[in-house]
């Protein structure tokens, strides 16, 4: 069942403005906040999809900030019971 995830969207955003805030001032930051941006936005589409096995693969190779962030916001919005038996960590 679809829940909307508003922690992880809340997450996405904030990385949208880092992004944004690093444009033309700090290219390799920027990129940085972009492909975390992406691994979120791939997150939340694998949530929706049902895809529960493969956002757990997607999520355990994460580099480890952005995976700590991505695991809370669904946590924050899911339950920390939901994510220790979809995902395997414990919040």
């Amino acid at each position: 069942m679809y829940k909307f995830l508003e922690n992880v969207v809340a997450l996405e955003a904030s990385l949208m403005q880092d992004v944004i805030a690093n444009e033309g001032v700090d290219q390799g930051m920027a990129n940085m906040y972009a492909q975390d941006r992406n691994d979120v936005i791939t997150a939340k589409e694998l949530y929706i999809a049902g895809e529960y096995e493969m956002l757990k693969g997607h999520i355990d190779y994460l580099d480890t900030s952005i995976r700590e962030g991505v695991v809370i916001a669904f946590a924050a919005d899911l339950g920390s019971i939901w994510v220790a038996n979809n995902l395997g960590w414990s919040v």
